[in-house]
């Protein structure tokens, strides 16, 4: 088990998990920078019972560790990373996949899940004392955390579904007796003094941050109070803590001041050779497709049409906020009552209220890409009505469809997002004879997201701007014909025609609207646990003092999803399902040689679990295999083997998500004419033969709906499927634990692990879906292209989720803590003492496979295009700290590394490799990063201690990648803002008071 902690804090099989720190405490103030791994003979600490908060088992046992690797991190760690962003603490460990924390805003965001193994957060189980939790870490009282318990690999057999990755344990204190006050304040400061990226943005005529930004306030404050009553034998404990974030806008920062291409926008088939500025684009004379031309109208406003020129268009400076603000609260309470006949009941309540708002500007334009136009339409000049109707012009007839794309400035979308999440437990442990008790507990959750945007694309504002586009004179007054006969009283004429007018107010607010959206999850947990250990009643290996130990456990879930859109998300998925599991399981623990030459201790541990879900006719079942092997004092050899399984519950509720008008592509159907001549060509029947019949590829010839590259609109569904059958897994540990006596204070560990996921939930990579099944003749991929049975024009683009998938990765951790007193070296001088620690993560194997038939594909070294984010074979952090003797503090040094990563498109495999002719010179391969922090802590006075702590020590820039001519590499941060700083560094000071 690998720790993050330092002296004073418990192994995480042995740890006190309810009782705070004495607020009397004298104990000097340490920095718990980096990794230490577990003692493999460390004594039990003096902890009751019922207060043991166990990971990776129900048994409680003395000096209980675990057969498969753990990584702790303690409350130091966290003051040092920031109690209000505990995310952001996490990602910087090896094992966690990085997160993007209050970066970025739109309707989805909120939440922070934690996932593991860059397998996703689905496949990580969130426990809050043992507890099960939505996998959020938003929610989690920063400033309470008394250890966090990261487990690699399959856990089903103890915690049921979801257990895949991995567990990640948060242990919050429960118990106070005095008042405990933690505050801290923090900003991010950037020197923008980027050459490259002030010349790009002053080419685009932008703007350019300069000088030095300080801003992006994060403030946090949490006050704990508790009190021992009735001769210690009741405890009531409280808190309460706020947080805050300033948002950040783009053009704050140089880095993400303009949305970076790697492209000459004049230039495009010279391919990525030229750094160049992007942004919001949009044409003020509009865009229009009719009479087979790409037109657009003319500039002085004659209501006339001229050919369609990329020089009309203009950039406008995004001033979206990279930072969304974000606001939260949590409070709370415990009790803890001694009982009579030994037993204890524990109870609490803990809710968190989470408020983030964010804004994109969207100055791009309104588009509608089949409407017909009657040809007496008063905003119509006499040359466009020509051009559109032909000898028809002037009369009442309706034209043939054009397609219109219509441009308005300063167009905003505000966003807010709240997330109200509560959660009550009570439990009721004791002892049933000598070393065996119980435990039975209830536990009721709620989560509630709530999100709202405006000026929002209606699902039918295609539909809506193409009845604003027939339009007659009433009395004069421009009408729409909808409004005229009565199917749309609402309808606003559109003037698309003019270069003078621009999308009038009626308009924009008839096409947009607002929209809000609200998903509740409910959970209600019934458990009982009988556990011990049988050595009193000699049930027990003749070669060992200690008895097995066993625990049974019965647990039922219940499970209720609800969501629904309004107005203008009215298509966002609406459900209300529910779902429900028993479970049966056991443990044994079976201590098989002790104390003799050669086997210091020898012990196996199993564990089976049965779980009888309503959605399914057969039951799931899950097992575990684990053993430990200790030759003699400090070294120990573990492993284990898991068959873990995750249950789909809200990707099987979840409804269906329906986006109409997305534009697909489907080269079966004809391609606009491209006025450049660079359009695409239509493929032949032969080509298209295996997702369509001849009659439905010959009636396809006549549909004008694409565009010159081959995008033509249908309906996109998403989200859930409710015939998804249970992931399965299969993850092996091989690890040994190294405490050498000859090296006083050093402790390591090495661990080996290996994940296989199989019939994976995937959604399906609808982008790839054209080219799997036409070009590349994967079956399975053509399902997913729906066709009209008689015209053959794509109506549904399925994209929902199905069992296709498969996922492996394999790796090996490293860890080491090296506490080391000169006085053992014999230096005599009292210069302090000092920790070293190192933990790092070696990744040898990922990889993924989307669909049966698909070839599968390692983006282990790789970034960008079908890989996304970097995946670095290497990643670590090692720290260096000082505990001073001249007063009560320290300082330390923290060096955190990403390995070097390579653009996909240098891979060999098929699915990943580049096309012939395709370099990437700006952005072949991102080097090796490095990242140093600093922090250091005093303590003023008995029970006050401050701390600072600088993240990013020397500002360093995050390596820039751009977006491609086709595809979206680096986003809206201009890199990969998960693994690489884009804020530049953190100053954080902090206070910590107990009275």
């Amino acid at each position: 088990m690998i720790t993050f902690a330092w002296v004073g804090v418990a192994s995480a099989q042995v740890a006190s998990g309810g009782v705070a720190d004495d607020a009397n405490s004298d104990a000097p103030a340490v920095t718990g920078v980096a990794a230490s791994t577990d003692r493999i003979d460390a004594k039990q600490e003096k902890a009751d019972t019922g207060d043991v908060i166990v990971t990776g088992t129900r048994i409680v046992r003395p000096n209980m560790t675990s057969n498969a690797p753990i990584t702790t991190i303690d409350s130091t760690y966290l003051k040092e990373r920031g109690l209000a962003r505990v995310e952001d603490a996490l990602a910087q460990l090896p094992q966690v996949t990085p997160m993007l924390g209050l970066q970025g805003q739109s309707w989805t965001s909120g939440s922070a899940p934690v996932g593991l193994r860059n397998l996703g957060a689905g496949r990580t189980l969130t426990l809050l004392n043992g507890q099960r939790m939505d996998n959020d870490v938003n929610i989690i009282p920063g400033a309470l955390i008394e250890r966090i318990d990261i487990m690699t690999g399959g856990a089903s057999a103890v915690y049921g579904s979801d257990a895949i990755a991995g567990v990640v344990n948060f242990i919050v204190k429960r118990k106070f007796n005095g008042i405990a006050f933690d505050g801290e304040v923090s900003g991010f400061n950037h020197n923008n003094d980027n050459p490259l990226l002030a010349r790009i943005a002053q080419d685009a005529g932008y703007t350019y941050p300069r000088g030095t930004y300080l801003g992006g306030g994060n403030y946090f404050a949490s006050l704990a109070a508790g009190r021992n009553l009735l001769g210690d034998r009741l405890n009531i404990s409280a808190f309460a803590t706020y947080k805050k974030a300033d948002p950040i806008q783009y053009r704050n920062l140089d880095t993400v001041n303009c949305p970076l291409l790697m492209f000459d926008q004049n230039n495009v088939d010279a391919g990525n050779t030229k750094w160049t500025c992007g942004g919001t684009t949009y044409n003020p004379y509009n865009y229009f497709f009719a009479a087979g031309q790409d037109l657009t109208n003319a500039r002085d406003g004659s209501r006339s049409f001229r050919p369609y020129d990329t020089a009309d268009e203009v950039r406008i400076q995004r001033v979206d906020a990279m930072q969304r603000g974000s606001e939260t609260v949590n409070a709370g309470g415990f009790l803890t009552a001694e009982l009579p006949a030994g037993m204890r009941l524990n109870g609490s309540f803990l809710y968190s209220k989470i408020v983030e708002r964010g804004y994109n500007s969207v100055d791009g334009g309104l588009w509608t890409p089949s409407a017909p136009v009657n040809c007496d339409n008063p905003f119509l000049g006499q040359a466009q009505a020509r051009v559109i109707c032909g000898a028809a012009a002037g009369t009442t007839v309706l034209s043939d469809p054009i397609s219109l794309s219509l441009f308005r400035p300063g167009m905003f979308q505000n966003f807010r997002n709240t997330t109200d999440d509560w959660r009550g437990s009570l439990n009721l442990s004791g002892m049933i004879v000598d070393k065996i008790r119980f435990e039975l507990s209830y536990q009721q959750t709620r989560n509630i997201q709530n999100g709202s945007g405006d000026h929002m694309w209606l699902p039918d504002q295609a539909d809506r701007l193409a009845r604003g586009l027939q339009v007659r004179n009433v009395n004069g007054v421009p009408t729409c014909l909808s409004k005229i006969d009565g199917t749309d009283p609402n309808c606003q004429p559109v003037d698309a025609f003019s270069s003078n007018n621009s999308i009038s107010d009626a308009v924009y607010n008839w096409v947009t609207g607002t929209g809000s959206r609200r998903q509740q999850n409910d959970l209600q947990v019934i458990n009982a646990i009988v556990s011990g250990t049988l050595e009193d009643y000699g049930i027990k290996s003749p070669f060992a003092e200690n008895g097995i130990g066993f625990a049974i456990t019965g647990e039922y879930r219940k499970y209720r999803n609800q969501s629904q859109g309004f107005g203008a998300w009215s298509n966002f998925t609406t459900f209300d399902g529910r779902t429900s599991v028993k479970e049966l399981g056991g443990e044994i623990d079976i201590p098989l040689i002790e104390d003799k030459p050669f086997f210091k201790e020898l012990s196996v541990n199993g564990g089976y679990r049965i779980s009888d879900y309503d959605v399914y006719q057969s039951l799931v079942h899950s097992w575990k295999a684990e053993a430990s092997w200790s030759p003699f004092d400090g070294i120990r050899f573990r492993g284990s083997y898991n068959r873990a399984v995750r249950v789909g519950v809200l990707q099987r509720l979840e409804g269906e998500n329906r986006y109409p008008n997305t534009p697909m592509l489907d080269l079966c159907a004809p391609p606009r004419a491209s006025s450049d001549g660079k359009g695409r060509t239509r493929y032949t029947f032969d080509q298209c033969s295996i997702g369509m019949t001849r009659a439905q590829y010959d009636a396809l010839s006549s549909y004008t709906g694409c565009d010159s590259q081959g995008y033509c609109p249908t309906t996109l569904v998403n989200g859930g499927n409710s015939a998804l059958q249970p992931e399965r897994s299969r993850s092996k540990t091989l690890g040994v634990v190294m405490q050498p006596r000859f090296i006083p204070g050093l402790t390591a560990s090495v661990d080996w692990y290996d994940i296989n996921i199989q019939g994976a939930f995937e959604w399906t990579r609808i982008n790839m879906a054209f080219s799997q099944c036409y070009d590349n003749k994967v079956q399975f991929f053509c399902q997913f292209y729906q066709r009209d049975p008689q015209n053959g024009r794509l109506l549904v683009a399925d994209a929902r989720y199905n069992n296709s998938g498969y996922n492996a990765t394999r790796g090996i951790d490293f860890s080491t803590n090296y506490a080391l007193d000169p006085k053992r070296l014999g230096i005599a001088d009292d210069i302090g003492t000092f920790g070293l620690n190192f933990n790092g993560t070696l990744t040898t194997k990922y990889e993924r496979q989307f669909a049966p038939g698909n070839t599968p594909w390692s983006c282990l070294g790789y970034f960008g295009f079908a890989c996304g984010d970097p995946l670095p074979r290497w990643r670590h952090v090692a720290g260096v700290n000082w505990q001073l003797p001249w007063i009560k503090g320290g300082l330390g040094f923290t060096w955190r590394y990403i390995g070097p990563t390579s653009i996909s498109k240098l891979s060999t495999n098929t699915v990943l490799a580049a096309a012939p002719g395709q370099t990437y010179p700006l952005a072949n391969r991102i080097p090796g990063y490095s990242y140093f922090d600093f922090n250091t802590n005093v303590t003023l006075v008995k029970g006050i201690d401050v701390r600072f702590n600088v993240q990013n020590l020397f500002d360093k820039d995050p390596p820039l990648i751009g977006n491609d001519t086709t595809y979206g590499i680096g986003q809206y941060f201009n890199t990969f803002p998960t693994y690489y700083t884009v804020r530049g560094r953190t100053l954080r000071v902090g206070i910590s008071a107990r009275f």
